[in-house]
This record gives C-alpha cells, structure tokens and sequence, in this order.
C-alpha cells in the first residue's frame, strides 16, 4: 500500500501539502490540491482514518438514541441515520432506551464513555434528563422527533401539529362528527403537538372527540394496545364512526378489532393513523395516514450534527419538515 511519502512524491509536492489536501487544513493552491488528488487515485492511496481521529481527537462514532427499535418509525430511521453517516466515514452506535428512564440513563452513561463525537437522540419524556446529561459532557446533540422546548440545541422533526390538523380536516371534510382520538399515553411533545393540532380543528367546528389514552402493556406492543382499546370503544354504546390512532401501528389493530366485530372498514368506520409504515400500505384495507418524510428528517439530522461538528460556533438551528395527508382505502365519507 503507497504511502504518504510516495504519493507526494509522484505529486511533486512536499508531504505537508498532501496532508493539508487530505485533511482540509491550511490553503493549498488549486493546482497543487489537484496534483496530489490525482496521485492518490492512480496509487489507491487511502489514509488512515484512525490515525486522522487521532489527530483531531475524533472517534469517527455517532450516537444514535431511540425510544424503541421494534417500531417500525424509529427502525426506518435508524436506518437511514446509520446509511447517511457511513457514507461520511462515521460508525454509529445504536441505543434503545425502551422509553424507560433507566434505559435511557445507561445508554447515555454509555456513549459518553465510548467518548462518541456527538448524539442524535429521541428523548422520552419532557424533562430532557438525557439531553443534560450529553450537553453536562460537551457532547454534541442533535434533538431529533421530539422537540424540548427549553434546550437550545439542533433540532429536526416533523410538523406534528400540522399533521394532526389534516387529519382532523379530512374527517371533517368526510361529514364525521362522533370521532375517538387513540393516543399512546406518554407525554412526549410529538404526541402532545398531534393531539393539539386535531383538537384545534375539531373545536372549530364544535366537534368534541373522545381522546382516548391507550397506554403500553409490558412488552411495548402499541398494536395490541390499539387491538384492545378499539374493541373497546367499537363495543360501546355509543360507537365513533371515525377512529383517528396517533401511530399507524396503533391503527392497524383498530382495524383487526373491526374485522373481528363485523364492521366494514371504511362502510361503518373510518380509520386514519400517522406515520405511514410500510404497514400502512399493506394492511387491508390500505390505511389513510398522515406521512413523516422520515428520511428526509434522518438525513438533515445527520447533515446538522456534521455541520456543527465541523464549526461549533454555529448558531442552534430548528429544521421542521411538513407532514403529508396520505388518503388510501380506510376512509370513507360518513355513511
């Protein structure tokens, strides 16, 4: 394998210029930068990135912290989070705290002992214990899903609120008035914002939902928990005609507990979630939801923890992405 040495000279320049080329560091004329370019691709030269994060006290490692990687939102974007920062040399440590705060704590303790050169994280809850505790060590952290109002620190995340005011427009729209919103039960501001959006919509129109908290049973199913509650509310006296479940997980068990009651989906039940899982367009029928350009938030999230990490006097930046109202096969205009 050529070394430095050898590439700078067949470059004809002197190895402090090819190190200045490959590090970005020092002005090196336009010429001189090509020269040595050409070397390393005709020599195959690559150089060592751990002595490079050596050098600058780097790890080349990013946290990545999750509430729960069996949801099949916060999979796809661990997903494209770890694609995106391979593509830019970085390894990527991947934590679910299971939105529990013990899990989250020792995640943390965790990644700052692996001395990780910054965080993306998911917070649990609104009390940010986990994004005090990073910026406590100096570690970098892009908020990424869940807004903390109070930390002023990067930030990317969809438009809840407006996702959840075009959910409630569309069943408004399809003439529905007797409407359940199913929530998960925490607190998190992603839920809180969509919960706020359709209520601001619904009060409106004089139209009071009867919200729903669904909760988590002890293995985080939130479908079984949509399973069971929908059947709850389908079995009561006073049956909504329009179900709108803050996650599509959630909404995919509305669905199976309609089935098994004999109602026909959208005939005499309206069903709409958020997200849009791959699920959402395999279910029967096809679910209406409200779309999260989940990729587009992992990959601006990892542009901004790069970008910061490159220029750490840059300003705190908010990157908020629209939410889409995606009309499929469960929803229908009020009988």
């Amino acid at each position: 394998m050529a070394t430095m040495k050898e590439v700078a000279e067949r470059a004809g320049v002197s190895v402090a210029t090819v190190s200045r080329v490959i590090n970005k560091s020092g002005y090196v004329r336009l010429e001189l930068q090509e020269k040595v370019l050409t070397a390393m691709g005709d020599m195959r030269y690559r150089p060592s990135a751990l002595a490079r994060s050596l050098r600058r006290q780097e790890t080349l490692t990013v946290g990545l912290l999750l509430p729960q990687l069996d949801q099949p939102f916060f999979s796809r974007l661990a997903y494209t989070v770890v694609q995106a920062l391979f593509t830019k040399n970085y390894q990527t440590l991947v934590c679910s705290s299971e939105e529990d705060q013990l899990h989250e704590d020792i995640s943390v303790d965790m990644l700052i002992r692996q001395r990780v050169d910054g965080v993306i994280a998911t917070p649990i809850g609104s009390a940010g214990q986990a994004i005090r505790a990073l910026l406590d060590q100096n570690v970098p952290v892009v908020i990424l899903d869940r807004d903390l109002p109070s930390f002023k620190v990067n930030k990317v995340f969809s438009d809840h609120r407006q996702g959840g005011m075009l959910a409630a427009q569309h069943l408004l729209d399809l003439g529905h008035r007797d409407i359940a919103i199913l929530s998960p039960s925490d607190d998190a501001a992603s839920v809180v914002e969509r919960i706020a959006g359709a209520l601001s919509v619904f009060t409106q129109h004089g139209v009071q939902p009867q919200v729903v908290k669904a909760g988590r049973d002890e293995r985080g199913d939130y479908y079984a928990r949509g399973y069971a509650l929908g059947k709850q509310l389908l079995e009561s006296g006073k049956r909504p005609t329009a179900i709108f479940a803050l996650m599509d997980v959630m909404a995919v068990g509305v669905l199976r507990a309609a089935a098994e009651l004999g109602l026909r989906v959208p005939q005499d039940l309206s069903v709409i979630g958020f997200d849009d899982i791959p699920l959402a367009r395999q279910s029967v029928p096809a679910l209406t939801t409200i779309r999260q350009p989940t990729d587009d938030m992992a990959k601006v999230a990892v542009e901004t923890l790069l970008a910061y990490l490159g220029d750490r006097d840059r300003a705190p930046q908010t990157h908020v992405l629209p939410t889409q109202l995606i009309v499929r096969e469960s929803t229908a205009r009020r009988a």
